[in-house]
């Protein structure tokens, strides 16, 4: 079946001749676009047609599995070729390339590992950084390690993509690369401030509670608007969390109006299959309600969603040196990330968006979301900078410095693993170390159980990959109950080490894998 589509009539076509003079007299370009421009999937192609893959790969880094495997198989369909072949992708544990492949999608941290037996890329002609306004960890030291690539490959090429927020960082950082902006159609969206008194929270159970009652207020509310309206689209809730977002569809399958909506859940941990069902229609007589964390802020693209309710809140990683852990905490979204969610409304007709909170409030939020550099342990990084030969860790150049307090507290966590030696190259451990792609503290524990303890390393294998994992204990919605009875089979009085390993053992016995 052959596809019909123009894809030449994406906005992004409108720039493909700037964007490819651009590249012809720089280095490095940035593009900024709103989601929606096909820039992500077209971009590939138009280089592809260009002639940037006759002496080497075109890669696209993703920040997300769901997205690499989506834009992958996207652009092989486009292009009606062979998957894998012309097209593939790379992940943690998934290699969907061969020989044939001139256009790689791949997860940033994969690019990472790449660069472990290539500093300097040579099977590559152009990296495309994705969703590069996310800022993430892995994004932002992405994006030194290839200024170092530009600084030896004159042959090399960058592309920064990005959405409209603070893109000419990127255009400092790279010594003022040209900067390519696509317009798409966009709508005007109404703002409807809707505080809850006391402010959105999910920290305590009447937080929760109140939360969720505003929300099916809010759905209500627009099923009686939409009386009027018969062209009115779905409804696309903010929420911070797994949790709260399984109460919440929960919550509105049993209100009184929860026949009418056809409610899905979209988070980081859902299968590709489930994930990718929040794109296809709702059923006839019913309104699409998509659940979502910010995930569907900027790498999704919904497009018959026409009202957006926000809570204004997500939930960020933060690392204290003090106790050397890192935690998932509720914290306030930026005013960037709040314009980010309202323009969800907007895509294909004018659209709502619900604020659960103050103008006052969204008035006195950070401009941008604090990148992950800042609120995070850099001891892996810092790792991976010793394992390339990168000794100077305090002038490296990063887009954001992370200031001397957050290398010296990697360092100092690293020396206590024993990682380093004194002028801040691998130690015999730390060489070891780097072979695990996991965290410091995770591979230190096999490498320890290697040398000390090696009549229990198939357990530490068990348990290492388990805590460098999601959980594998699901709580589908409706089902908790069974679930939580399910899980308790496994449960070790011990600690988690041991659920894991009765776990463990009792998958290997089953036969229904």
């Amino acid at each position: 079946m052959t596809n019909t589509f123009d894809y030449k009539s994406l906005p992004v076509y409108e720039q493909k001749q700037k964007i490819l003079d651009c590249l012809e007299n720089n280095q490095v370009v940035i593009v900024e676009s709103p989601t929606g421009s096909g820039k992500t999937t077209q971009i590939p192609v138009i280089l592809y047609e260009a002639g940037y893959a006759t002496n080497g790969i075109i890669a696209v880094t993703q920040p997300r599995r769901i997205a690499a495997l989506s834009v992958s198989e996207f652009i092989a369909k486009q292009m009606n070729t062979p998957y894998p072949g012309l097209v593939g992708y790379k992940m943690r544990f998934e290699d969907n390339t061969n020989q044939d492949t001139r256009i790689k999608i791949m997860t940033d941290g994969i690019l990472l590992q790449e660069m472990k037996l290539d500093p300097w890329l040579s099977k590559y002609s152009v990296i495309m950084v994705d969703e590069a306004h996310e800022r993430s960890l892995n994004i932002d030291f992405v994006l030194g390690l290839l200024k170092r690539v530009l600084k030896e490959r004159s042959d090399f090429h960058v592309i920064v993509s990005s959405a409209t927020m603070n893109t000419q960082a990127f255009s400092e950082y790279f010594d003022n690369a040209p900067i390519v902006s696509i317009d798409t159609v966009t709508y005007p969206v109404t703002l409807i401030y809707d505080p809850i008194p006391g402010g959105a929270t999910t920290t305590t159970e009447g937080g929760c509670d109140e939360l969720l009652r505003k929300i099916c207020n809010t759905v209500d509310r627009v099923l009686d608007n939409d009386e009027d309206n018969e062209n009115s689209g779905g409804i696309l809730i903010f929420l911070p969390g797994e949790k709260i977002i399984k109460d919440c569809v929960e919550r509105l399958y049993y209100s009184p109006f929860g026949r009418k909506l056809h409610i899905l859940p979209l988070y980081g941990r859902l299968s590709k299959e489930e994930q990718e069902r929040v794109f296809d229609p709702a059923p006839e007589g019913k309104k699409k309600v998509i659940v979502s964390t910010n995930i569907a802020e900027t790498s999704v693209t919904i497009s018959d969603i026409t009202t957006v309710i926000d809570s204004g809140l997500a939930k960020l990683n933060f690392y204290s040196p003090r106790t050397y852990t890192s935690s998932l905490a509720e914290s306030y979204v930026s005013k960037a990330s709040c314009n980010q969610r309202k323009g969800r409304a907007g895509r294909t007709r004018p659209g709502t968006c619900y604020r659960l909170y103050s103008r006052r409030d969204f008035e006195s939020r950070e401009m941008y979301t604090k990148e992950e550099i800042y609120r995070t342990d850099l001891s892996e990084v810092v790792l991976r900078m010793a394992e390339l030969g990168i000794t100077d860790f305090y002038d490296f150049d990063f887009i954001a410095s992370p200031g001397r307090e957050g290398i010296i507290g990697a360092v100092e966590t690293l020396n206590l693993l024993g990682a380093l030696d004194e002028d801040n190259t691998l130690s015999a451990i730390g060489k070891i170390m780097v072979m695990f792609p996991l965290e410091p503290r995770i591979s230190r524990i096999i490498v320890e159980s290697v040398m000390r303890f090696p009549a229990v390393i198939d357990k530490v294998l068990v348990a290492s990959s388990f805590l460098s994992a999601n959980s594998p204990f699901m709580l589908p919605a409706n089902e908790e109950m069974e679930a939580r009875k399910a899980h308790h089979r496994f449960r070790d009085m011990s600690g988690d080490f041991g659920t894991y390993l009765n776990l463990f053992n009792a998958f290997k016995q089953t036969d229904n894998r």
